[in-house]
């Protein structure tokens, strides 16, 4: 279809027959699925995309599952209701719920240190004696370290590798940068571990775990981290950027991480119970629902609750929070996200390895699948005097990072300014925001219906916590002139 011409619109009975979409009972949720259809095929042909997968859920029930484009361009093998796709990263989702679930019924809480589970747990913690670091930290990415080296992200063996030869690979990202327990910064490490703990805990390997006490309870009978050569032929083959080179399939190194391929189907199960977790008996649904609350940093401890949870985290579109997680790897991006009170939710995802393809696609299944929920007016601006807000102002400067090889945290400073009565971030390129106040710690910004930040006191220093990252405030002449 060419851009900005627009054909009849063919009945959603049509489109199933073309493209391998599979027709469901849906709910009673009004969405144009024909025209969102369309609009993804205009933006995968936009991209240069090979292949697309959706799933969406309503009430209970799927409202729609199927493929648009080719799984494998090779043999123009279609991506349809039969693919397998890699969902990267929403596997830690699954790796959280297995770890809740080996604490459940194996006498140990996430609160626990790693080393009274597993003395000889690889990693180093020079602050163990006094704050060690514990399970809860290796899910909620606070245990303090960095992300996988450059050797760790390569690593493809195709036997796969165990657990321990994962762990021999690169020992120095285990080593805690800063204090557990206080800041959140991305590691897929802690995933590795907490595998350890479930399979010491457990005495199963954990691939056996999760398929026997995750995946089958809920019916995900074509997910898995090992696909054999029927999984093998259904699976959609990966492509880099420009949507034509194929990258070969890989095993990462830990597949607690981003290891899982999965059908769409058996996504749109998931789905159905993450939106209402009473359905199969895995986990209360209490539990489930702190998954996306974050409880292991210091901006936690002053109540707020907008962070990285238990394997999920919660997210603002267009005035309403949504809880999900994105998945990335190599030659495929995806993304999960679901709203609870509502009851619905999504998964996309793409054969190639195209950000700005998948965050297009993202916003058109949002806008049209949530849309219709009202929203509830943000919180009011808290009454904060000027002189408070004054005590808040300075020169903030990024404690973490995320890559052993990213530049210095001094290089990218945040100036925190008091104008006109109100709060105003402004970056290093000059990009000015509002804090709005929803207490005296917690603020929101213009566009967002809940505190997504925070200012702490951290052993007397002041930081600033949120999707910014973890920022201290340092002297002025750190941030220029």
């Amino acid at each position: 279809m060419k851009r900005g011409r627009r054909l009849p619109m063919p009945s959603l009975q049509a489109i199933a027959m073309a493209g391998g979409l599979a027709m469901v009972t849906p709910a009673a949720v009004a969405i144009d699925i024909p025209s969102l259809i369309d609009r993804l095929e205009a933006l995968r042909t936009q991209h240069g995309i090979a292949g697309v997968g959706l799933v969406m859920v309503a009430d209970g029930h799927v409202l729609h599952e199927g493929g648009l484009g080719t799984a494998d361009r090779a043999t123009g093998r279609p991506a349809d209701g039969r693919t397998l796709w890699r969902i990267g990263s929403v596997t830690k989702s699954v790796t959280a719920l297995a770890t809740l679930v080996a604490a459940r019924d194996h006498a140990f809480a996430i609160d626990d240190p790693v080393r009274l589970l597993v003395p000889d747990a690889p990693f180093e913690n020079p602050w163990e004696a006094t704050d060690p670091v514990r399970v809860v930290h290796l899910l909620e990415h606070t245990a303090g370290f960095l992300d996988l080296t450059r050797p760790e992200f390569d690593s493809s063996d195709p036997a796969p590798l165990s657990l321990a030869q994962a762990f021999a690979v690169d020992p120095s990202s285990r080593t805690a940068r800063w204090t557990p327990g206080r800041y959140s910064s991305y590691s897929n490490s802690g995933a590795g571990l907490a595998a350890l703990v479930i399979e010491r805990r457990t005495g199963r390997s954990f691939e056996d775990f999760v398929a026997t006490r995750i995946l089958g309870p809920l019916g995900m009978t074509e997910t898995g981290f090992f696909p054999g050569p029927s999984g093998r032929d259904r699976l959609a083959v990966g492509y880099d950027r420009d949507g034509v080179t194929p990258i070969p399939y890989w095993h990462t190194l830990y597949r607690a991480f981003g290891g899982l391929d999965a059908s769409l189907g058996d996504m749109g199960r998931y789905l159905v119970w993450l939106v209402d977790p009473s359905t199969v008996p895995v986990l209360a649904p209490e539990i489930v629902a702190r998954m996306a609350k974050p409880r292991s940093t210091l901006s936690s401890a002053i109540g707020l609750e907008y962070g990285y949870g238990l394997g999920l985290y919660e997210y603002p579109h267009d005035g309403i929070v949504l809880t999900g997680h994105g998945g990335d790897a190599d030659g495929y991006l995806s993304r999960l996200g679901f709203h609870r009170d509502s009851r619905r939710g999504y998964f996309l995802v793409i054969n190639a390895y195209h950000g700005d393809a998948l965050s297009a696609m993202q916003g058109a299944v949002e806008d049209a699948l949530f849309g219709d929920i009202p929203r509830v007016p943000p919180p009011p601006a808290h009454p904060i005097d000027v002189t408070a807000l004054q005590h808040l102002a300075g020169c903030y400067v990024p404690m973490t990072r995320r890559f052993p090889n990213e530049d210095p945290p001094e290089d990218q400073p945040l100036k925190v300014q008091v104008q006109e009565g109100r709060l105003i971030t402004v970056t290093p390129g000059g990009l000015r925001k509002t804090l709005i106040p929803v207490t005296d710690r917690l603020f929101r910004r213009q566009d967002e219906p809940v505190a997504t930040s925070a200012f702490v006191d951290d052993a007397g220093t002041l930081m600033l916590q949120g999707d910014m990252g973890n920022l201290r405030r340092e002297p002025d002449g750190q941030c220029g002139r």
